[in-house]
């Protein structure tokens, strides 16, 4: 079995994926929305003990056999950085690493974790290099979700940011494709090739964002804003198109940080050219008019992102999950780590 959690500042998603030869089954998973205190304000390990008593429940609640998991961090707090070598071996690498590290991460090395991943070797360019995929967090956060983790129950077996996980489920072909993962206080903008991220970039600006722009454009309470961006969306005859109205400038932001970071990725690797789609995840993927939204302001194909393609279901797992399967893209994406 292997188990991969998702805790998210409004969500929590697990799911549990069997292996038999080469494929995969789905075994559990669940999803519980949350409020109250964010793991990385925690000051205490008392402030963790009621989120840690939520993702108790929902194990037992999702049958989650397993308390071994693969844990997702909030890409906001992860520093990546793409790193061109020589051709050197991973021996190399460890150590050219640990005498260059501090040029490329900028918190002091003694208060990271860092990681690394070879994105491609490159034998037939001259001269030879190879490019590696550098992953910094600071220690004192990773530290606090495998306490929480603890707390609950559960036995950490790996940390990694969110696009590592998302690359490995959403982009396992050839395609180059560009993913973009909505959540409630940010939004995670990555390129990826065969299932290897090659660009991270967080934006601070997501659903809750939204919301409060619908209280200051209608002059509601926040409770009904949410609603109605729920409701609502990004119809432009729903409501008379007023709550598109609202959000039309923080969704014109995002839009344009995206087209940024697409760019700056393209004149930093010409040799791919340009991503061929948009992979769309994350909560704000229900949010109704979005895909046609984006699809609008992008010339290449929008998708909604289904992190099951590489995983057999039930029946009785596809009907519960066949309108939230965009929602749990990260957490299975950390549940097939274990394939690597």
């Amino acid at each position: 079995m292997s188990v991969g959690i998702d805790i998210g500042s409004k969500s929590i998603k697990v799911v549990e994926l069997e292996k038999k030869g080469n494929s995969w089954s789905l075994k559990g998973s669940g999803i519980v929305g949350y409020s109250g205190i964010l793991v990385e304000n925690a000051k205490e390990e008392k402030d963790l003990v009621p989120l840690a008593e939520i993702i108790k429940k929902l194990f037992n609640e999702a049958k989650i056999s397993s308390r071994e998991v693969f844990l997702s961090l909030p890409e906001r707090f992860a520093f990546v950085k793409v790193i061109t070598f020589p051709l050197l071996t991973n021996q190399e690498i460890d150590a050219a690493l640990k005498w260059e590290a501090d040029q490329y991460v900028p918190i002091p090395l003694e208060e990271a974790i860092m990681q690394y991943q070879v994105i491609l070797r490159d034998e037939k360019s001259n001269p030879p290099q190879v490019k590696v995929l550098l992953v910094a967090t600071r220690r004192s956060l990773v530290e606090k979700y495998v306490l929480l983790a603890q707390l609950a129950g559960l036995q950490v077996l790996a940390v990694e940011n969110e696009l590592l996980s998302l690359s490995r489920v959403l982009v396992p072909q050839e395609d180059l494709s560009t993913i973009v993962n909505f959540g409630a206080l940010s939004t995670d903008i990555g390129v990826s090739k065969s299932g290897k991220l090659w660009f991270s970039r967080s934006i601070p600006t997501g659903g809750d964002a939204l919301t409060r722009a619908i209280v200051q454009g209608l002059r509601i309470e926040p409770a009904q804003a949410e609603e109605y961006k729920k409701a609502y969306g990004l119809s432009s005859t729903l409501l008379e198109g007023k709550v598109r109205l609202a959000m039309e400038p923080v969704m014109q932001s995002l839009v344009g940080e995206i087209k940024k970071a697409v760019q700056y990725f393209i004149s930093e690797n010409p040799q791919f050219g340009k991503p061929k789609q948009i992979i769309v995840s994350g909560g704000l993927t229900s949010l109704p008019g979005l895909m046609a939204y984006l699809t609008k302001e992008f010339d290449m194909e929008v998708l909604v992102a289904n992190p099951f393609l590489q995983v057999q279901i039930s029946a009785e797992f596809q009907k519960a999950i066949v309108d939230y399967a965009p929602f749990y893209s990260v957490a299975v994406g950390a549940a097939l780590r274990e394939s690597i």
